[in-house]
């Protein structure tokens, strides 16, 4: 099976080719680039998912699988959170989706993220750490190394893909298969 991610990070691909490996999916993981509709900072989670399903979608192209994994700010009780969003898509238009772990943002970021700046791009600035995002992520930097931004997209890749492991067919319905 090809498994394609509309994605070029290296904590996204290891995630997926994680996550498959995990519950046993023989899977040929290959990258594509992301398409170009998918803003740079999503905000709200209809926007998360709306990135995610694009980017999965995108990948059909190139895959029996597209993967889609997007991050962005959600408002919960006034906190805003930094969510991960996995969704897969098959050839026959089946889609499924998977949550990651959540972190609240910190509050000195939040008007330049809000206003459509990149999480990992204000970290890098204000933090002075090159590459936040392709490296451990801005959890990774607050949790001194014990969370990564690859355990958040490994997480949502794995939930996305219970409803098209083989023995829970039943549960969901035969339309999502691997």
């Amino acid at each position: 099976m090809y498994v394609a991610v509309a994605s070029r990070n290296p904590n996204k691909v290891r995630a997926v080719e994680t996550a498959y490996m995990t519950f046993g999916i023989p899977a040929k993981v290959i990258t594509v680039d992301k398409p170009s509709v998918i803003p740079r900072q999503p905000v709200g989670l209809t926007a998360v998912v709306s990135g995610a399903m694009s980017r999965a979608k995108h990948a059909t192209q190139w895959g029996d699988h597209g993967v889609g994994i997007e991050a962005g700010v959600v408002e919960v009780e006034s906190k805003h959170l930094d969510v991960t969003i996995a969704a897969i898509v098959d050839k026959s238009g089946v889609v499924t989706l998977g949550i990651g772990a959540g972190f609240q943002i910190p509050p000195m970021f939040l008007e330049k993220v809000l206003n459509g700046v990149e999480l990992g791009d204000v970290a890098e600035k204000v933090l002075k750490t090159p590459a936040v995002g392709y490296r451990q992520g801005l959890v990774g930097v607050l949790t001194r190394g014990r969370v990564t931004r690859f355990d958040l997209n490994y997480m949502a890749v794995t939930m996305a893909l219970i409803p098209r492991l083989p023995y829970n067919n039943e549960l969901y319905g035969s339309g999502a298969r691997i």
